[in-house]
């Protein structure tokens, strides 16, 4: 891809700490993680948006309102609030039982963003509440993202457009979960793997037919 001019992004809801090796491996430079929060350009770092004392505290008010077990994560780890069936139940899908149970998380290290583990019916009920202050992203069937106000995907994207001096550049971007939407609306092409979301495949200029769909992307946009 290099080869023909065309730099590569990562853009992904996960942080620095999780990714780390495979930014290393692909030596890539330009990069969005965190669904936003977290955005550097040829190594250089252009945003690292964090949550307010006093939006967190907002969050947390909600949660133990509704006995909402949650989660600070920042690029260097994260820990939770609590323990109960909905947060193993979520940890055992996600591959991860090695966690760190602190409340006081967010007043020692800065928040890039929160999780809240819940079921559907719950979130209905606080969708509005959280709306309020932040932004949510859901991406799994039993947590969501609560981000900084204003930031995504497609926002850290504008980010990176603007040091790229050509204003002429073509933008693809490709992905599979709804935390891709505002990637979609923001990029010239959306490329959405087989197993999208539905509501993403309706954003999508092609959608791919086989397992391998980045690979089939990229050559049905010519781009290798």
């Amino acid at each position: 891809m290099r080869e023909n001019e065309i730099e590569p992004v990562i853009a992904t809801g996960r942080s620095f700490y999780e990714v780390q090796h495979l930014l290393t491996f692909l030596e890539v430079e330009n990069y969005i993680l965190s669904n936003g929060c977290y955005v550097k350009f040829k190594g250089k770092l252009i945003q690292n948006a964090t949550m307010s004392i006093v939006e967190i505290q907002h969050i947390l008010a909600i949660a133990n309102e509704y006995n909402i077990g949650t989660g600070f994560f920042n690029q260097n780890g994260f820990a939770l609030t609590m323990d109960n069936p909905i947060v193993q139940q979520h940890m055992r899908s996600m591959g991860s039982m090695d966690i760190e149970f602190n409340e006081k998380f967010f007043v020692e290290q800065p928040v890039n963003f929160m999780n809240l583990y819940l079921n559907a019916k719950t979130e209905r009920v606080i969708r509005e509440k959280i709306i309020a202050v932040s932004d949510i992203e859901c991406y799994a069937p039993l947590a969501i993202d609560i981000l900084p106000k204003g930031v995504s995907k497609g926002q850290a994207i504008n980010l990176l457009l603007e040091k790229v001096s050509d204003s002429r550049v073509t933008t693809y971007a490709f992905g599979n979960q709804n935390n891709d939407i505002s990637m979609f609306k923001t990029v010239n092409y959306g490329m959405s793997m087989k197993e999208s979301t539905a509501e993403l495949k309706k954003l999508s200029s092609y959608v791919a037919k086989t397992d391998n769909g980045v690979l089939e992307g990229l050559k049905h946009f010519k781009l290798i």
